[in-house]
């Protein structure tokens, strides 16, 4: 009798391990994904929208359109940039879990970034200290593409692909390399001086 309480116990045991392993598996995994999709929506958006509307910017500017349409280009940037920005803030609790990782550079870029577009050009245009004069949109249109162009670098380096198979601490180390890179290759960029000084890149 003695005996087949005891092998009770432990089959009751063993199902309450077995279901509580698989909560726990099911958990985890639910964790997984919704890490996966906050990563992948700030690389989306922060990362390949933002690269989108900044080519729109610089086919306004190209094609001579009016300040509002050139602001209204120049807004959907900001928009991309600052929803890359907070995505990755999400993300600060899913990266303290691995090696004590962080996103701060990564969001601190995108408001750097969105910080540039919101306040130096939208702002300087509203307030008609830059104008779209020819001279001045061809000055744009080149500031602008530098921006594009190490974004789309960021993006061939940085894209979902790659990212879904690399731990937070991975991530976190090659976003510097990244932007030391970008950094110390455009030193006359604005931008780009004040990110060298401030991340000691």
């Amino acid at each position: 009798m003695k005996k087949n309480i005891a092998i009770i116990i432990l089959m009751v045991g063993l199902v309450i391990s077995m279901y509580f392993n698989y909560q726990f598996k099911a958990y985890k995994d639910n964790q997984e994904v919704e890490y996966t999709v906050k990563l992948n929506h700030g690389t989306q958006m922060g990362i390949k929208e933002s690269i989108f509307n900044l080519d729109n910017v610089i086919k306004s500017l190209e094609d001579g359109s009016s300040k509002e349409t050139v602001i209204h280009a120049l807004g959907n940037v900001a928009v991309s940039l600052k929803v890359g920005e907070e995505s990755f803030v999400f993300l600060k609790s899913d990266f303290r879990e691995d090696q004590l990782s962080s996103t701060y550079l990564i969001y601190s870029v995108f408001r750097d970034m969105y910080t540039y577009i919101r306040v130096e050009i939208i702002d300087q245009i509203l307030s008609n200290k830059i104008s779209l004069e020819k001279e001045s949109r061809n000055q744009l249109i080149k500031d602008i593409g530098v921006l594009k162009q190490d974004l789309e670098y960021i993006d061939s380096q940085f894209n979902e692909d790659i990212l879904k198979e690399q731990s937070p601490k991975w991530i976190e180390n090659r976003w510097k390399e990244l932007i030391g890179e970008i950094v110390n290759r455009n030193t006359d960029y604005k931008l780009y001086e004040r990110m060298k000084t401030k991340y000691n890149l």
